[in-house]
């Protein structure tokens, strides 16, 4: 009978933490405000990769990359990190108060590998999260690599109007 209520009341918890999660991720496909819409560009983007070294132990490397992003009026947005090119990403709007939480947009950019050579990550699934534009029109984007409830941002970038 133990057994029967262990498991019961393990299905729940995994039921309400999907749940949980579905409403932290549950954003919405926007068409941007005009000021977004356009090519963003840093030549520099400082980053450092994740990579586990050991139960709760982790390495980072430091790496610098280009990042190049097209924000399309449709709602749609390509991407270049470092290496790696991203095509018809989905832009989303936050789902929470942009004023408290400070990212007005979202980019999933989905499972990418190596961003440059030095990369010692082979695979890592990646998000872009966009904060307002700021009074002198630069786009601060947060690079985040996502993990279960465990968005690890990697770098933060000031990227400038093209």
């Amino acid at each position: 009978m133990n057994n029967i209520k262990t498991k019961a009341a393990s299905a729940l918890g995994m039921v309400v933490m999907l749940m949980s999660l579905g409403a932290f991720t549950c954003a919405k496909q926007i068409k941007p405000e005009k000021i977004y819409v356009g090519t963003w560009l840093t030549s520099a983007a400082n980053i450092q990769i994740r990579t586990k070294s050991g139960v709760m132990k982790y390495q980072f490397t430091p790496l610098t990359i280009p990042i190049k992003l097209h924000i399309l009026g449709n709602g749609t947005a390509d991407c270049k990190l470092g290496d790696v090119e991203l095509k018809n990403l989905t832009l989303l709007k936050n789902p929470g108060n942009s004023d408290k939480t400070g990212i007005i947009y979202t980019i999933r950019c989905g499972e990418v590998g190596k961003l440059i050579e030095q990369d010692p990550s082979n695979r890592k699934e990646l998000e872009l999260w966009i904060k307002p534009l700021s009074k002198d029109n630069q786009l601060h984007v947060e690079i985040r690599e996502m993990h279960l409830l465990d968005p690890f941002p990697i770098g933060e970038v000031i990227m400038s109007s093209n």
